[in-house]
């Protein structure tokens, strides 16, 4: 949850030119594994 609200914190609230310039896409490629493993990795 951590790593969602500082990504939207950092894009849309503060505006960090290097996240609020990538599009959807480029958003997805990059953080998309990373959530996905939050959710569905294993615990141990």
């Amino acid at each position: 949850m951590t790593q969602l609200v500082g990504l939207g914190t950092c894009r849309y609230v503060l505006g960090v030119p290097p996240l609020a310039e990538l599009t959807i896409d480029q958003l997805v490629a990059r953080f998309g594994p990373t959530i996905q493993r939050y959710l569905t990795g294993p615990l141990g």
